[in-house]
């Protein structure tokens, strides 16, 4: 279920390039909380955040939302 996995990986994914909340909040210009909530289940980015996010981390769209991101996946930062 994307929902579960959703969070999880966002919060992989940041913890695997060595960022903060904060500094994710500050590359999409969403605040630190949002990041929190999408990390957490919360709530969920839109479309337009989920794709800033997947070019972020440099991963597909389709494996952000459906599948467990691999640790070996890191970032090559676009912005």
């Amino acid at each position: 279920m994307f929902i579960v996995n959703l969070g999880e990986n966002l919060k992989r994914l940041r913890k695997l390039n060595h960022l903060t909340q904060e500094e994710i909040a500050e590359r999409l210009d969403v605040t630190k909380q949002a990041v929190y909530k999408w990390e957490n289940n919360t709530c969920y980015p839109d479309i337009e955040n989920l794709i800033k996010v997947s070019q972020l981390y440099n991963v597909k769209l389709d494996d952000l939302l459906n599948n467990e991101v691999k640790e070996a996946e890191k970032a090559e930062f676009f912005f």
